[in-house]
C-alpha cells in the first residue's frame, strides 16, 4: 500500500518505547519487552515508525527552544543566520541553548539501540532483522548527527545502559573525540548502505538515502578539519590531516546517488518561478525528492502556514507574517544574466528610479527569488501583496520622515488614510499611508518581505488554523546532493565536476551558466546559500565553514521600504538599515553541554568559552 508507512508513523505518534529520563545515566524504566514489541511485524513498524519522529530533521515543527516538534512562533536558524529576521529576539542570534537537543538526542539514541538488541531475538526472517537493523543504522546515525554538529565531540553508545544500583561509574562516560563521532557515523551508515535495498516506502530509508545523508554529513567532517580549530585534546576539532578523506567520502557518496540515476531536478515547466515554486509543494511522485517527512491531517500536521502568510491574507485564527527576508538575503539572488542582486533603487549617482509598477523592480532578476520570497507588490493566490512604508508629498503639512530628501508621510496603522488635498492624514483621507501588508505594525513584515517557500499555494487562507497544515518536509533532495558534490569536488580540486553540478543547478533555475574562471569556492558556496535559502541549511553552514564570526559581527541587515510618490504617481523604494545589531559570537560553532548533563556525568567537559 502506497501510504501504508505513513498510517504506521500515526500509529507511533502516541507510542512511547522508554520513560524520557535524564541523558546517559539514568536508566529506562517501563521497556516494552520484546515480547510485547516484537512478536509481529506492524508491531515492529510502528517501534521504527518512532524512531524515525525522532530524527533530528529540521522541518516545519523545528525552532529554538521549542526542539523538533512545537515550532509555534519560535525562531527559526533563518533569523540565526540572517536569511530572515523573526518576531522573537531580533537582536540575537543564539547563546549557545537555542539548538539544545542533548536530553532528546540520547532518548532517541537509547531507544534505537534497544531497537536493534532486541530484533535480533525475535522470531523475524533473517531478510527482515537485516532490513530493520539497516534503518535503525541509519536513525542511529542520523541521531549522532544531531548531536555532534551541535555540541562536537560525545559520547558514543551502541547498547542500552541499565543502572543495577552500583555500576553508575561505569555509566558515566567521557566525551569521544569530534573525529571518532563522525568516523562512527560514516561506519553506520556504510552498513546501512549495504543492507538496505534501493527503494522504499516514502519516508524510509533506502540505500541511497543513505548515500545521500552520508554526502552531507562526510561534508560537514571535512570542512571542520579544514577550518576549524581543534580544541580539548579534539574533543571539539578534526585534524587538518583528515579533511580530503572526508571531502573524498562525501564526493563518493554523492556520485553514487547521481550516477544511479533514481532521482533528478524538478523541471516540469517552462514558466522557472513556477516550476520552483510546485518543487515543494508537489511532492509526490516528484523525482527530486530523495527523503521527506511526510504530514497527515489530524495526527500529523503543522503551522507553517498559519504563522507564514502575509497579514493582510491571514488566517481566521490570527498571527501571520513570522518569517521575514531580508534585504541581504534577496540581493543574493543574481540577476539571470548572472549579473549580482542588488536591487536597481537608484541610479549610480543615488538618485531614486521611479517605476510606474513596483513589481519592475525584480524584473529579470533568478526566478528562485521570485519563488522563494514574496516581493513587495507580488501576487499570492488573487491578492496582491501590497507592500506600502508611506507616502512621498513635497507638499506634505505633517511630514513625518524624509525619504530622498523630500517628506514623506508614515503611521503605524494601515487604517489611516491620507488626503492628498489637504496634504495629511485625516477622516477624507482617500488614499493608505501603509498598506494592510505595508512595513511597520505589529505582526506585519518588518522587512517589506514576506516567505513564499513551502507555502501552500492550494490551501485557502480560510483553513490556515493551528495545525492544520500538511505538506511534506523534503529533508533530503537531489539539488542538495549537487551541492554537496560540488563543494566536495571543488576541494579536491575536481574543478569541473563543480562546474558541471553547480551548472546544472543554474540551468534549472534560468540564469547564466559559470564560466570555468568563475567556479571559485565563494560562488559554489553562493550557490548553495541561494539553492538551499529556508531549508535549514545555511546557520550550520556558516558554523562548519567558520565563517559566521566574520559575516555577523555588530551587523544590522537591512529593509526595503516602497513608498508611493504623490506627486509623480510612481513608487520608489529606499534601503533602510535596522535598528538592532546582531553578533554571531565565537562560542556558538558549539552548543553549550547542558549543565544538569555536566551535574548528573563529571566525567562531561564543557565546550570552550561557556
Amino acid at each position: 500500500m502506497k501510504n501504508k508507512f505513513i498510517y504506521i508513523v500515526i500509529i507511533a505518534c502516541s507510542l512511547s518505547i522508554y520513560s524520557c529520563d535524564d541523558d546517559l545515566e539514568i536508566p529506562p524504566k517501563n521497556i516494552i519487552s520484546a515480547e510485547q514489541v516484537f512478536t509481529n511485524e506492524l508491531a515492529v513498524q510502528a517501534y521504527l515508525a518512532n524512531l524515525y519522529i525522532q530524527a533530528p530533521i529540521e522541518g516545519f515543527n523545528f525552532s529554538a527552544n521549542n526542539g523538533f516538534n512545537n515550532w509555534s512562533s519560535g525562531v527559526t536558524t533563518a533569523h540565526a543566520s540572517g536569511e530572515a529576521l523573526s518576531e522573537g529576539p531580533r537582536g540575537n542570534v543564539g547563546d549557545g541553548n537555542w539548538w539544545q537537543w542533548w536530553s532528546a538526542g540520547y532518548k532517541a539514541v537509547r531507544e534505537v539501540n534497544g531497537f536493534i538488541s532486541n530484533i535480533a531475538e525475535t522470531e523475524l526472517s533473517e531478510e527482515q532483522k537485516q532490513a530493520y537493523t539497516a534503518e535503525a543504522k541509519f536513525i542511529r546515525a542520523y541521531c549522532y548527527f544531531g548531536l555532534v554538529k551541535r555540541y562536537g565531540g560525545v559520547p558514543i553508545i551502541t547498547e542500552v545502559q541499565m543502572f543495577n544500583g552500583d555500576n553508575l561509574d561505569e555509566l558515566q562516560l567521557s566525551r569521544n573525540t569530534e573525529l571518532e563521532v563522525y568516523s562512527f557515523i560514516g561506519e553506520q551508515l556504510d552498513e546501512a548502505i549495504d543492507m538496505l535495498p534501493e527503494t522504499n516506502e516514502s519516508g524510509r530509508a533506502n540505500s541511497f538515502v543513505a548515500q545521500a545523508l552520508k554526502s552531507r554529513v562526510m561534508l560537514y567532517a571535512a570542512t571542520l578539519a579544514k577550518y576549524a580549530e581543534v580544541d580539548l585534546d579534539g574533543v571539539v576539532g578534526i585534524p587538518s590531516s583528515e579533511a580530503n578523506r572526508f571531502f573524498k567520502a562525501s564526493y563518493d557518496a554523492a556520485k553514487n546517488v547521481i550516477e544511479s540515476g533514481n532521482y533528478q531536478l524538478w523541471d516540469v515547466t517552462a514558466d522557472k518561478i513556477e516550476n520552483y515554486t510546485s518543487l515543494f509543494i508537489e511532492t509526490e511522485g516528484n523525482p527530486e525528492v530523495i527523503f521527506k517527512r511526510e504530514y497527515k491531517f489530524p495526527d500529523l500536521t503543522h503551522s507553517y502556514d498559519l504563522w507564514n502568510l502575509p497579514f493582510g491574507v491571514r488566517g481566521p485564527a490570527g498571527y501571520s507574517s513570522r518569517m521575514n527576508p531580508t534585504l541581504e538575503m534577496v540581493e543574493k539572488y543574481e540577476y539571470i544574466d548572472g549579473s549580482e542582486g542588488t536591487l536597481k533603487m537608484t541610479d549610480p549617482s543615488g538618485v531614486p528610479i521611479h517605476y510606474d509598477n513596483p513589481m519592475d523592480l525584480f524584473v529579470d532578476k533568478d526566478p528562485r527569488c521570485l519563488a522563494t520570497v514574496i516581493v513587495p507588490f507580488s501576487p499570492w493566490q488573487e491578492t496582491t501583496i501590497d507592500v506600502q512604508k508611506g507616502i512621498i508629498d513635497d507638499l506634505a503639512i505633517s511630514s513625518n520622515l524624509t525619504v530622498y530628501g523630500r517628506n514623506a508621510v508614515t503611521t503605524g496603522g494601515y487604517n489611516n488614510l491620507y488626503n492628498p488635498t489637504t496634504h495629511t492624514i485625516d477622516e477624507n483621507g482617500t488614499l493608505p499611508v501603509i498598506t494592510i501588508n505595508g512595513v511597520g505594525g505589529s505582526e506585519r513584515s518588518v522587512t517589506g518581505f514576506y516567505i513564499r517557500k513551502y507555502m501552500d499555494y492550494n490551501k485557502d487562507k480560510s483553513q490556515a488554523f493551528p495545525w492544520n497544515s500538511t505538506q511534506s518536509w523534503i529533508d533530503i533532495r537531489y539539488g542538495e546532493v549537487l551541492l554537496n558534490y560540488a563543494e566536495a569536488a571543488f576541494e579536491l580540486g575536481e574543478i569541473p565536476d563543480a562546474k558541471w553540478a553547480v551548472n546544472l543547478i543554474r540551468e534549472r533555475a534560468g540564469i547564466a551558466e559559470l564560466s570555468d574562471a568563475e567556479v571559485t569556492l565563494d560562488r559554489v558556496r553562493h550557490e548553495r546559500e541561494v539553492e538551499l535559502a529556508f531549508e535549514n541549511h545555511y546557520y550550520w553552514d556558516i558554523r562548519r565553514w567558520r565563517t559566521g564570526h566574520n559575516l555577523i559581527e555588530t551587523k544590522r541587515y537591512n529593509a526595503i521600504h516602497p513608498f508611493y510618490d504623490l506627486q509623480a504617481d510612481d513608487y520608489v523604494f529606499a534601503r533602510q538599515e535596522m535598528w538592532f545589531d546582531m553578533t554571531f559570537y565565537f562560542q556558538l560553532y558549539y552548543e553549550k553541554i547542558p549543565v544538569g548533563a555536566i551535574e548528573a556525568n563529571p566525567k562531561l567537559i564543557q565546550n570552550p568559552l561557556y
